[in-house]
């Protein structure tokens, strides 16, 4: 099925911190410090948006994020970074499988919507996206994989931001590589969307940030 990627409604959340398609050949990254490990513990360190047909808060120990729109909504870390890999664990609690949910990386400080996206989808698609003025167009098309757990279901995402190279591993698998040097520095995110009239709800926990390199 394919995913229309349409930008509309932006909800600016600052999340505080406590924190294989492409064209390029699989490159391994080598993490080094870890930046962020946050396992959404304490409602008062992120910040919380409720009302109309989207809600992002810190509830019963994981960031749960709702929607109902086709525009995708998300909450940025407040800490630049250039070169990390991402990692979080989601879980799928609605029933709308035509959906998309994942992180960002290097977010537009300004919240205006810019970014690498690194998304899944309830009907098992993956893609990487970039953010770029009024729409999210794919750098990756989407494309459908087993290894994604799909509707109600868990998956763990990861997302590798290195230099101009950008790659999404999904519960330990390599999916999706691509090579863009459109953005270099920027905030951490979580984002989601919903397709065709239905809703989104989403949870993740368990989010670490590195500070990474390519190896040899």
């Amino acid at each position: 099925m394919q995913k229309h990627l349409i930008f509309g409604i932006v909800i600016t959340l600052l999340l505080a911190l406590a924190g294989c398609g492409g064209n390029s050949s699989s490159q391994e990254p080598t993490l080094g410090k870890v930046l962020l490990n946050e396992g959404f513990n304490e409602p008062g360190a992120w910040e919380t948006f409720t009302g109309g047909n989207a809600n992002l808060q810190v509830l019963d120990g994981v960031y749960r994020i709702t929607t109902a729109s086709e525009g995708y909504i998300w909450g940025l870390n407040e800490q630049a970074h250039n070169d990390v890999v991402i990692e979080v664990e989601t879980n799928q609690l609605s029933a709308h499988e035509n959906n998309a949910y994942g992180v960002m990386c290097r977010a537009d400080t300004s919240n205006n919507g810019d970014g690498y996206y690194f998304m899944i989808s309830g009907d098992r698609f993956y893609t990487i996206a970039k953010g770029e003025g009024p729409e999210v167009r794919p750098l990756v098309d989407w494309t459908k994989s087993n290894t994604i757990n799909g509707g109600r279901a868990r998956n763990t995402i990861r997302a590798v931001c290195i230099g101009n190279y950008l790659a999404l591993y999904v519960n330990g698998k390599l999916l999706a590589q691509t090579n863009d040097n459109t953005y270099t520095s920027g905030y951490t995110g979580l984002s989601a969307t919903a397709f065709e009239g239905g809703n989104s709800d989403i949870t993740f926990d368990n989010m670490t940030i590195w500070e990474a390199s390519l190896g040899n």
